[in-house]
């Protein structure tokens, strides 16, 4: 399995790569609606390449990469009322998975002046948004609820932000860093989205698309690292038992 690993990370270089380029190209010069169908299309490949791989027996992971597909497959007509609620619902859905991938190693009795300070910020930040954003936002809404599951999405990734930020703390290691690395491509995405798509700065749509596709693929890498090492263990198991 070993020799293969460095294949899939090849491969996995290459296809950013590939999908960056042709991302960009059709956020730029194509109708909205189309490049919806173009994000739909690229998130459904690294599904596929993830299955290939045997990331799917990381089941969290897989389950988060399938709500994204499930959502981004709603946002090719968002407009829609049905379909704008559901894509925050299971938004929330697949960053609430995402956060509990290592919450069980997560122990929170210390504190430390940059965590604190990082709080603060997130706090500070979620604020802001209800006081100020909720007017622009609200009129891109239907209904309340929408506004409602709004502020939800945001508190939970506010908290998956956090999750990131202490997995890394905590541990040392490549998998921790991929972690927080991805997770702050989605809130990088997230946010530029909300400023492509509510306040109507179009340029936005760019940054937005390429950090959530830079997620993806570091989402994707996670899974990979991590059945690398739950095959690993299984193979020493082995050998033990055999001795």
């Amino acid at each position: 399995m070993k020799t293969k690993l460095p294949d899939a990370y090849l491969q996995l270089t290459l296809l950013c790569i590939i999908f960056l380029v042709i991302n960009m190209v059709t956020v730029a010069s194509l109708p909205i609606e189309l490049s919806r169908i173009v994000r739909v299309s690229t998130i459904l490949f690294l599904l596929l390449f993830l299955a290939y791989h045997k990331g799917h027996t990381q089941l969290i992971v897989f389950l988060g990469i399938l709500f994204f597909a499930l959502r981004d497959s709603l946002i090719i007509d968002y407009e829609n009322e049905f379909n704008k609620t559901f894509v925050f619902i299971i938004t929330i859905f697949a960053y609430t998975l995402l956060a509990s991938i290592p919450l069980k190693k997560l122990k929170l009795s210390k504190s430390t002046p940059v965590i604190i300070i990082f709080v603060i910020s997130l706090i500070a930040l979620n604020v802001f948004n209800v006081y100020y954003l909720s007017d622009v936002v609200s009129s891109e809404l239907d209904t309340w609820f929408q506004l409602v599951l709004f502020f939800i999405q945001g508190a939970v990734l506010i908290i998956l932000g956090f999750v990131g930020f202490m997995y890394n703390e905590r541990f040392e290691g490549k998998t921790p860093l991929i972690y927080l690395y991805f997770v702050l491509c989605f809130i990088l995405s997230d946010l530029c989205g909300l400023a492509a798509y509510f306040f109507k700065f179009e340029a936005a749509y760019f940054p937005e698309r390429a950090f959530y596709i830079i997620g993806l693929v570091l989402l994707v890498n996670f899974s990979l690292n991590q059945t690398i090492i739950q095959e690993d263990r299984i193979t020493e198991r082995k050998k033990e038992y055999l001795l």
